[in-house]
């Protein structure tokens, strides 16, 4: 085939495996390497005890991405619903679309009687953005749909529609733009009580531009469910990307990387050549690892600027989960809410716990008690607000009969768990947070819980680090809390695959923000694009 490349991709997560299928669908010899086991990162399922349970991403939202794409490359999965419930004490809201905004407004009238113009005001934002999100996401990704659309002959009949869509869309980036100040200091402007606004934002990455924060009620209703899990997406991409003649690497990690030479070298000595390159991993270990002899003049000047501005930013918050297997049948939690649920055990909200408390213990850790970092987590737990995640009410094949898979987690400051595990009590700090969780579930919405646990445990941001090479454990990418090393713009997705070596380029969550698997697949799809 003529114009076929030699083509490099280094990480198998879901930005590395679009790149791969399509740029392999084109019938370029792609070579594709995973440092783990299995290709998918953050997006995956696994077993344990006969349950499956998500390491990632709990669902996956769709974006007018992930549908598309499914069709486009015809990968055999069925796409399951993903009803969302959000819950604050005792009041506990499935949300069955738009109109449960209005519901949402009660719920939080009830809460706090006492801020209805606040809940009002709160709410008349929400409804502005939601009908900016049905723009946004309104027509399914052209870069996933359009070979079905000109297979279909219905070409003239889109690009009308397309055309209209672009206008609209443009309105929508002025009004993210209007938007895009950290979620912490629009909501001050519009809800005045603090534990309102916590039960609003607590769940949001700290310094998450307001629009995207507020739009959360809109992705309620786009989350879907892969049936197997949402592991099943990355395995079947793996499985299209070899049946297309790509090769997948796994158990392979890249240790150096020599542009001069257009070569990679992996940790057994191996070097593969290629004529162009896509980077869909973790950008700090792509500048570490990036041998720069024989580069010159301007191109190694913008390297290492942007070396310097890598490697000096972090990630955002990562987050800590506490995975159960359950001996009382999915119908039992059914009663409670849906298979995905947003629960704040207090309407209290976290106040200073997660800002100036935490701030305190992570800049004077060495002179604070662990009296006191456990006092810390036990307020930390009892306060904040939990992603519920119980795969069998989706998809009853996730766990063994009569039982129920839990997974329970909270956003959650890397540095002070990095420090606990240099102080040497990593274990004990795990198991404090264990049963925390279960006293606060079992206290708020499942009282059966203690006494029906067949197994229990932790992943923290050092697990998240270690296992799917993600710096800072950040399971979205750059902080919002310092300048982002990376393009952020809507307009500037196609600019954020570049890096400053001609033939290669870079996808995923540390290519642009903010980012999520609709955006990692974006990001992937445009550098194959590219190629």
């Amino acid at each position: 085939m003529k114009g076929k490349k030699r083509i490099v991709i280094v990480g198998g997560g879901i930005a590395g495996l679009t790149a791969a299928v399509y740029l392999a669908r084109r019938g370029h010899k792609v070579k594709l390497f995973e440092k783990y086991e299995k290709c998918g990162g953050l997006v995956n399922t696994f077993e344990y005890e006969g349950f499956k349970l998500e390491g990632g991403a709990r669902a996956l939202v769709n974006a007018g991405v992930i549908k598309p794409m499914i069709e486009d490359l015809k990968l055999d999965i069925d796409i399951l619903p993903n009803p969302v419930s959000v819950g604050v004490e005792a009041k506990i809201l499935r949300v069955r679309g738009e109109e449960s905004l209005n519901d949402y407004a009660r719920l939080l009238k009830e809460l706090y009687p006492e801020s209805e113009h606040d809940v009002d005001n709160l709410i008349k934002v929400e409804k502005e953005i939601l009908e900016y999100m049905k723009i946004l996401y309104g027509v399914d990704n052209p870069l996933f749909s359009f070979n079905k659309i000109k297979e279909e002959g219905k070409l003239a009949e889109m690009l009308p529609r397309y055309f209209l869509w672009f206008f609209k869309f443009l309105k929508t980036v002025k009004k993210i733009n209007e938007l895009k100040e950290p979620i912490e200091v629009y909501i001050s402007k519009i809800v005045k009580n603090r534990s309102l606004r916590d039960i609003v934002i607590q769940h949001f990455f700290r310094g998450t531009p307001s629009f995207f924060a507020l739009s959360y009620f809109y992705l309620y209703a786009d989350y879907i469910y892969p049936k197997g899990g949402v592991g099943v997406l990355p395995q079947k991409l793996t499985e299209k990307i070899t049946e297309l003649g790509g090769e997948v690497y796994t158990n392979t990690s890249i240790v150096k990387i020599i542009p001069s030479k257009n070569t990679v070298i992996d940790e057994k000595g191996n070097s593969y050549e290629y004529d162009a390159m896509i980077w869909a991993t973790d950008l700090k270990t792509f500048y570490k690892i990036l041998d720069t002899e024989g580069l010159f003049g301007t191109t190694l000047n913008k390297i290492e600027n942007e070396k310097k501005k890598v490697l000096s930013s972090k990630g955002a918050e990562s987050v800590l989960t506490i995975f159960f297997g359950v001996d009382e049948p999915p119908e039992t939690f059914e009663k409670i809410s849906t298979g995905h649920l947003f629960y704040t055990p207090s309407k209290e909200g976290l106040g200073e716990i997660n800002r100036s408390w935490l701030r305190k213990i992570t800049e004077n850790y060495e002179n604070t008690s662990k009296e006191e970092i456990l006092k810390w987590l036990e307020d930390f737990i009892k306060y904040n607000t939990y992603e519920i995640s119980v795969p069998a009410l989706r998809d009853k094949s996730m766990a063994p009969n009569g039982k129920t898979g839990l997974i329970v987690s909270a956003l959650f400051d890397y540095e002070i768990v990095k420090k606990i595990h240099e102080d040497g009590w990593y274990d004990e700090f795990k198991s404090h947070a264990e049963n925390l969780m279960i006293k606060n579930l079992k206290e708020a919405i499942y009282p059966f819980l203690e006494e029906k646990i067949i197994f229990k445990f932790t992943s923290t941001p050092l697990t998240l680090e270690r296992m799917y090479n993600t710096s800072e454990g950040s399971i979205v990418g750059w902080s919002f809390e310092e300048e982002i090393p990376v393009p952020s713009g809507m307009f500037s997705l196609k600019g954020a695959i570049k890096t400053p070596i001609g033939n290669i380029y870079k996808a995923g969550k540390w290519a642009y923000a903010p980012a999520g698997v609709p955006t990692a697949i974006i990001t992937g799809k445009l550098a194959a694009d590219m190629i």
